[in-house]
């Protein structure tokens, strides 16, 4: 309903610092990375969590439900932290989090957390920190044999190049909102998309809990986006051959 008088909203000022609910159970150390669960709580980040920030204070919840303790975070900023193997010519390079003290270049599971803003030393850099997601890039991975992703892979492409056989991609669980992936074939072999308990709509139509959806043929791809309710929307395109998306009977 449009508004027919004035009204006042909060406005936030401060950008560098956000709090958030702390998960049942959680204990988050300062100076640790932070995760959101699927619920959107915080916890000490796990590999495939998105990064709310690094936690500028501690906040043990360990006795407690969800939301019983807040925590505040840095959301952006430079921060030094090491990072095995990063060097010189690592600068602008994005940077992911598979724990909440261990950084990585390695998106595969991971959870991105900013860039390289400058490399101090041998594998140690300052961090731009930057929880908004990476920017302008979409990581292709290819795959010859079974494969699992998770919501931190959000917005990256999986193809099946290389496969000899039947290649299963296995879905997340009642990812966020919005989760993303594009799959293309690009070998005549099954990659196949397994969405675990939620199901798979094809132009609209709901498939079953737990069946698979499949493309076979090269060139064939699909797009698959989370709906937040455990269930994957497919928005896809192969010449006009829908019969090449095939569904577990």
């Amino acid at each position: 309903m449009a508004l027919t008088a004035n009204r006042e909203v909060d406005r936030y000022v401060d950008q560098e610092l956000r709090s958030y609910q702390v998960a049942a159970a959680a204990h988050i150390y300062k100076g640790g990375f932070v995760g959101l669960a699927a619920d959107g709580h915080a916890r000490s980040l796990a590999a495939g969590d998105r990064c709310a920030g690094l936690a500028y204070e501690e906040a043990d919840n360990t006795s407690g439900s969800d939301g019983d303790l807040a925590v505040r975070v840095f959301t952006l900023g430079d921060f030094g932290h090491p990072l095995a193997g990063a060097a010189i010519s690592d600068i602008g390079r994005a940077v992911y989090a598979a724990a909440d003290d261990t950084l990585t270049f390695d998106p595969s599971g991971n959870s991105f957390v900013g860039y390289v803003q400058d490399c101090v030393t041998a594998n140690e850099i300052i961090l731009r920190l930057t929880v908004t997601g990476p920017v302008r890039t979409a990581m292709i991975t290819h795959h010859s044999a079974d494969f699992t992703l998770t919501p931190g892979d959000s917005g990256t492409v999986h193809t099946n190049r290389g496969a000899t056989g039947t290649v299963t991609a296995i879905l997340p669980q009642s990812p966020p909102h919005g989760t993303e992936y594009k799959f293309v074939c690009m070998e005549d072999r099954e990659l196949r998309l397994a969405p675990g308990a939620g199901g798979v709509y094809i132009k609209g139509a709901r498939q079953a809990d737990g069946k698979y959806v499949s493309i076979t043929d090269i060139g064939d791809f699909i797009h698959l986006i989370a709906d937040g309710n455990g269930d994957w929307v497919a928005v896809a395109s192969i010449g006009g051959a829908d019969a090449d998306i095939t569904v577990e009977a």
